[in-house]
């Protein structure tokens, strides 16, 4: 999947549309996120000391990888016309350096009222076997 926007209106959607791309985690998008967020604990940045703990190497920030949700929904479901209300998370497993990962979601609910959706949302391994993290989305549709 590109980065091309979509602009699906609540309408357009039905249960069951889903949306999923792939990205490889880098060193400098770590980096990045670790000055942006201000996170620089060692676990992150420090090979030495993540080499001395049970993970044995630096960890990616939980956060960066579930920055992609809203790549997900801002861009591809449901795209330009999405607000996103909230999102739950789960950290399954640590996410490493250069792995790639695909960032996936699926409507799992439509309320017309308030013309929101419900979107299952999920960061898997390359092979999108294992489930890396998990949560939901609501996210409301301004057209």
């Amino acid at each position: 999947m590109n980065n091309k926007l979509v602009e699906f209106k609540f309408d357009d959607l039905v249960v069951n549309d889903s949306a999923e791309f792939i990205v490889e985690i880098t060193s400098e998008m770590v980096m990045e996120f670790a000055n942006l967020s201000g996170d620089h604990n060692p676990l992150h940045v420090d090979k030495t000391y993540a080499k001395e703990t049970e993970l044995g190497q630096t960890i990616v920030h939980g956060l960066l990888t579930a920055s992609f949700f809203s790549r997900l929904i801002g861009m591809h479901l449901p795209g330009k016309y999405a607000l996103f209300l909230s999102q739950t998370l789960r950290f399954k497993t640590p996410i490493y350096i250069g792995q790639k990962v695909t960032v996936r979601g699926k409507i799992t609910q439509k309320v017309e009222a308030l013309k929101t959706v419900k979107i299952n949302t999920e960061i898997l391994d390359e092979n999108k076997v294992v489930v890396l993290i998990d949560g939901e989305a609501m996210v409301k549709l301004l057209k």
